[in-house]
């Protein structure tokens, strides 16, 4: 039989208080049983509320050229267009799609472009080689937690904080429960915030906004500093790196740093170099990326690339992924100016 002992146990059996917590028994709560619900973002529900809010303000404020659209009942998932007015890649259309993994914004949603496309940040459609992780010793293993998939875009340069197998250790100590009341696993608090301050209360670190994201993808197309300013470690084509400052040293835009030019032949050479070279064999290896002659291979790719985006058959026909939720349809002038005129007279009549 159940006692009312048992079910309204004193404050000194539950949570074994000193002496000190004597003089009043509502001062004697402890913070303990509260420490999983500090970090509130971490719930499922405002992680999802969260994203609804950011592309509710997409609609208010969003990078010129982009559309971008929720998949129904998954707000984790989202598709988008990017329409290229300006820049090296200019008129391309580009197809893409934006997930967010489960510890966002402390860990960066991954973009994946369906429309093929030379582009540095960008990996080949046609394999899966590139790791957003490269470490100077040692090999990447394929389970990689940042492998790069087949048309996947390398925010490792826009948002670098966001990367390296440190980064992500962290956010899963974050993501640990806490077993005592001193614990101090929370890794990501900031430097001048005391161990265990509610992820609410810290003002050190400044979180990512899809909005920064969206903006920094369509000035890695249309913004040639933008391109230039990519370190080869944070590409996601090398040999589009490659061809794209061969290009701009060939246009005399470029102006070539003999030392840094140096430093990354050699950590390309390093990280590609077999184990069987390293050790001394005479076995002949092949030649890396920055070894290759590049002259007019980025112009020839990329007028290609674009050239296919346009085509009639990648905008209005069946695109690889069938679930799009953006389609073209294509319209005669007088219909486009049709309808023109009926987004006017309404735009008119709201404002």
């Amino acid at each position: 039989m159940i006692s009312k002992a048992d079910l309204f146990p004193t404050p000194t059996s539950q949570y074994n208080t000193t002496p000190r917590y004597t003089a009043s028994r509502y001062a004697i709560a402890p913070v303990t049983p509260m420490a999983p619900f500090n970090n509130m973002s971490a719930l499922p529900s405002l992680r999802k509320q969260q994203l609804l809010s950011e592309f509710a303000g997409l609609k208010q404020s969003c990078p010129e050229g982009i559309f971008v659209s929720l998949t129904p009942g998954d707000a984790t998932l989202w598709s988008g267009v990017l329409f290229v007015r300006k820049g090296p890649y200019c008129p391309a259309i580009l197809r893409f799609q934006i997930s967010f993994p489960d510890s966002y914004p402390q860990l960066p949603p991954l973009v994946v472009f369906s429309t093929d496309m030379f582009h540095p940040l960008i990996t080949p459609l046609t394999t899966y080689m590139y790791t957003t992780d490269i470490q100077e010793s040692g090999t990447v293993s394929a389970s990689d937690q940042e492998r790069l998939p087949p048309g996947g875009f390398s925010l490792r340069h826009g948002f670098p904080d966001w990367f390296g197998r440190g980064r992500r250790s962290m956010v899963e100590a974050k993501q640990a429960p806490v077993t005592s009341p001193g614990s101090t696993s929370n890794s990501t608090t900031s430097a001048n915030q005391p161990p265990g301050t509610p992820s609410y209360m810290r003002t050190g670190k400044k979180s990512v906004s899809t909005y920064e994201v969206l903006h920094y993808i369509r000035s890695a197309f249309d913004t040639e500093e933008v391109l230039d300013s990519v370190p080869l470690a944070a590409a996601g084509n090398p040999g589009a790196w490659h061809a794209w400052r061969t290009h701009r040293k060939a246009t005399g835009k470029l102006v070539e740093d003999t030392t840094a030019e140096e430093e990354q032949r050699e950590q390309e050479q390093s990280e590609h170099r077999p184990e069987s070279v390293k050790s001394g064999s005479s076995t002949a290896t092949p030649r890396r990326p920055g070894e290759w002659n590049w002259d007019g291979v980025w112009e020839d790719r990329v007028k290609k690339n674009v050239s296919a985006s346009l085509s009639e058959p990648v905008l209005y026909g069946e695109t690889k992924n069938s679930d799009d939720l953006i389609k073209f349809l294509a319209m005669e002038d007088t219909d486009i100016d049709s309808v023109k005129d009926n987004l006017r007279r309404t735009l008119g009549q709201a404002t």
